[in-house]
């Protein structure tokens, strides 16, 4: 009988067995991998902060209450290499026009291929959970609306929404940057 993540959560919660934060890493190691790869380009970093993170779960399961696991993890790598860019002044690519073909109206736009790491994570911290998630799966990771409802528990039209949403939102956050940072240009 194969565990929910819930369940194994909860049962980790009344006796903590390493076996079960093993069978977490065994479901989830590959995918916060391919996450870790999208942001520090970097295949030793990667496995560093892969085990890292699941170091750390033993004392993250018994502190926070987990609704959403793959979602909860999700965000805890994304952040995690947000904060190792940040670490290293890194500046983050905003756009892959390749991969992404709804970035190129962004692009048109506003002409931003690259944006600093600090202004990239305010915006998406402007975003709502849900909004940030759903654009993080469908534009970083690839991920279609039909895996993002899988690892989610969002509804097909939920995800488009999150995802039409917070495009829209980002956009706005963006054109405010851009256009504060042109006015402070023309300060003498």
């Amino acid at each position: 009988m194969i565990l929910r993540d819930e369940e194994i959560i909860l049962s980790y919660r009344k006796h903590p067995d390493p076996d079960l934060i093993g069978i977490l890493f065994e479901r989830y190691s590959h995918l916060i991998f391919s996450v870790c790869l999208n942001y520090l380009r970097d295949e030793e970093e990667c496995k560093d902060v892969v085990l890292s993170i699941f170091e750390k779960l033993n004392q993250d399961l018994l502190r926070y209450d987990i609704k959403h696991f793959s979602s909860w993890l999700h965000t805890v790598t994304r952040n995690r290499c947000l904060k190792e860019l940040k670490r290293k002044n890194a500046i983050v690519p905003i756009y892959n026009v390749e991969n992404v073909q709804a970035t190129q109206e962004t692009i048109e736009h506003h002409d931003l291929t690259e944006i600093h790491l600090p202004h990239l994570n305010e915006g998406m911290n402007q975003l709502n959970e849900a909004q940030r998630i759903c654009l993080q799966m469908f534009y970083i990771e690839e991920k279609s609306y039909n895996q993002i409802c899988t690892m989610t528990g969002f509804t097909f039209k939920q995800v488009k929404s999150h995802i039409q949403n917070g495009k829209r939102n980002l956009k706005l956050f963006l054109e405010k940057f851009s256009h504060d940072k042109e006015q402070s240009s023309f300060r003498y």
